[in-house]
């Protein structure tokens, strides 16, 4: 018969090889600290990517009251979600978000051109909507709730009219 040895706290002790040693032993959990965003030399190298997680993290300290009007603390969790959709979305030549916090602890993502302007609301990871107003005959604009049950039109809308 075999013997193993296990430590429980600062002891050592000799167990036999029992079905319930596993549950005599004890363990303590250990705390992995994570970052919130990943380091874009490692994720990403496109020219977005170093402008995006600079206001990323800008905006992670903001806290409750940031605008002086009572606004909720931009949350971690969106945060993290913004940066893992847009490294999912985002044409490696694509043009960077404008980012902004809103009042109820979100943020929105903006994107600028001469033939249509994007606007993605974050409010809870998976909580999104996005709108895309674009010009069309006659220079009306034209807007279009996009889904956002999948990332195919958000990467199709981004790839036709926000590329560098």
């Amino acid at each position: 018969m075999t013997a193993t040895a296990l430590r429980t706290d600062d002891q050592w002790y000799q167990s036999a090889n029992t079905v319930g040693e596993l549950v005599r032993s004890s363990f303590k959990p250990v705390v992995v600290a994570r970052p919130q965003l990943s380091a874009p030399s490692v994720v990403h190298r496109s020219k977005w990517a170093r402008a995006a997680v600079d206001r990323l993290m800008a905006l992670a300290p903001l806290r409750d009251n940031w605008d002086q009007r009572g606004s909720a603390a931009v949350r971690a969790d969106v945060l993290s979600f913004a940066w893992h959709a847009l490294a999912q979305i985002m044409p490696e030549d694509g043009l960077p978000p404008n980012i902004v916090p809103l009042g109820n602890g979100g943020i929105q993502l903006e994107w600028s051109s001469d033939s249509a302007e994007l606007e993605v609301e974050i409010a809870r990871p998976f909580q999104i909507s996005a709108l895309l107003v674009e010009a069309g005959n006659g220079g009306a604009e034209v807007e279009t709730d996009l889904p956002t049950d999948t990332w195919d039109r958000l990467t199709e809308v981004l790839r036709d009219h926000f590329r560098s």
